[in-house]
Order: C-alpha cells, then structure tokens, then sequence
C-alpha cells in the first residue's frame, strides 16, 4: 500500500513539472536581491520619507550595502530596490437610513522592484492592506481614528512588503 501511495505522489509531483509548472519567486537564502549583488540603492516614489527609513533600517543587516545613488562603479553588483506607494484610498462603504456615510474603508497598497543595470529582477505586484474607520463621535474622534488606522496599515504594509522582498514571492 505505502509504494503504491509513493508511486502516486511521485507520478503526480512529475506531471506537473512536466506540464512547466513551478513556484514563482527566488525562494532559498537571497530573497529577491540576488546573492552576487553588493551594493543596493533604495528609491521611495510616493508616500513619506519615513518608509525609505523603515526599509533602510529593516536591510541594513544584510549581505550587502545600502547606499545613496545610482552612481556606482560595479554596475553588475548593483541594484536598485523601487518602492512605489499608490495614492491611499479612503472612500464610504456603508450608509445609514438617512444616505450618511457610517463607515469608510481606507486602503493603502503599492510595490516592489528589484533592477540590476535598468533590468527588471523581480517584482512583487501589488502590496495591499486595508481597513475600516467607522464615523462615531465628532470629527477630532474621526480623524484620530483614520490616522490610527493609516499608521497601522502602513506598519502591516511594510512588513507584508519587507516579506515578500526577503522571501523573492
């Protein structure tokens, strides 16, 4: 019973490498910044100064460098880490009887881009979380809901992003 089980898996596990499946991603040690790379730049398009901080913070104890420009002698040990935060997207998701916003739903997304010498290495697609602040309370309460809610969504981002960038998926 057990070889016949085992003869199964391993017919199954060989179709699908033999129909051009596969995992998508780097995987293993390196994550999406190949092994041979020595030098990084880290570029923020959108959002705050504060996240190219959090990402320069959360790498610096990696096997390369973190440096400031594109300028750099060895190209081919060079990348550059692309991080582009989407406008955040904040609109009503429920009403009450009288047509009045009661709840809005915030969504803060962006991605990830690895290039060596202007060539695409990997990319994330999108990085998204969201969230809900529900209209209680008068408009100070309001606002320091949505900015409870951004900062959150912001630090569960990051940590999705930074995932995602160590694993290479």
């Amino acid at each position: 019973m057990k070889a016949l089980l085992l003869n199964g898996m391993m017919l199954f596990l060989l179709s699908l490498s033999s129909c051009g499946y596969h995992l998508v991603g780097h995987g293993g040690d390196a994550g999406a910044i190949p092994a041979d790379v020595k030098t990084v730049n880290i570029v923020v398009q959108g959002d705050s100064q504060s996240l190219l901080s959090s990402f320069r913070q959360a790498l610096a104890s990696e096997s390369f460098a973190l440096t400031d420009s594109d300028d750099v002698e060895d190209a081919a040990s060079h990348a550059v880490l692309r991080v582009t935060v989407m406008p955040l997207v904040f609109v009503p998701s429920a009403y009450d009887i009288a047509g009045v916003a009661t709840q809005y739903r915030m969504t803060y997304s962006g991605s990830l881009l690895v290039q060596r010498d202007s060539e695409l290495l990997w990319q994330s697609g999108r990085v998204q979380r969201a969230g809900n602040v529900y209209v209680s309370g008068g408009p100070a309460s309001i606002e320091a809901s949505r900015e409870r809610l951004l900062r959150d969504l912001r630090q569960q981002w990051f940590t999705d992003a930074l995932g995602r960038l160590r694993s290479g998926f």
